[in-house]
């Protein structure tokens, strides 16, 4: 059990950090439409009609894509201020009951964030914009970020267990 737990943790852990270059390459494609948006509008007074839509488009995945690795390295905000003034004991309990906390809450939004983009799949719903796109392809990325992030929170608790950190399970 532990070697599958391994093995799925490291498959996890590549699709996380694959996800977080392509979050790399979307934001340079969001800064690259958008410098093309300025120089068309102001030096040759052609501006684009695609560019603002495709900027809305692209910043879902941005930060989807991103989130799973923010959560991996512990980069997310945390206000600690609890934690640091209980004894080192209490702050532990208190610090696993905020990561199973923020599991349930990034799994609940895997839930509610999947069924709608489900919903906008089955029922062909577009985006309103000049280049309307199936609005499905644009929310697909919040429950995978959210899904991921959840399994981290998840993952850290399960490493915190110490006869698990003694199998030598990684986050």
């Amino acid at each position: 059990m532990a070697a599958l737990r391994q093995r799925l943790a490291v498959w996890h852990d590549a699709v996380t950090r694959a996800g977080f270059a392509a979050s790399a390459i979307v934001l340079a494609a969001i800064a690259v439409s958008f410098c093309y948006e300025v120089a068309a509008r102001y030096f040759f007074s052609a501006p684009t009609s695609w560019a603002n839509a495709f900027v809305s488009y692209l910043l879902c995945a941005a930060i989807f894509l991103a989130v799973p690795e923010l959560t991996r390295r512990r980069a997310h905000v945390a206000i600690n201020i609890l934690i640091d003034r209980v004894p080192p004991a209490s702050g532990h309990r208190l610090n696993r009951l905020i990561r199973l906390a923020g599991a349930g809450a990034c799994l609940f939004a895997t839930w509610i964030s999947a069924n709608a983009t489900l919903d906008q799949f089955a029922m062909g719903v577009d985006t309103i914009s000049a280049w309307p796109v199936p609005k499905w392809l644009v929310s697909i990325f919040i429950p995978y970020g959210m899904l991921s992030s959840g399994i981290y929170f998840l993952r850290d608790l399960i490493v915190d267990d110490p006869g698990v950190a003694q199998q030598g399970i990684t986050p």
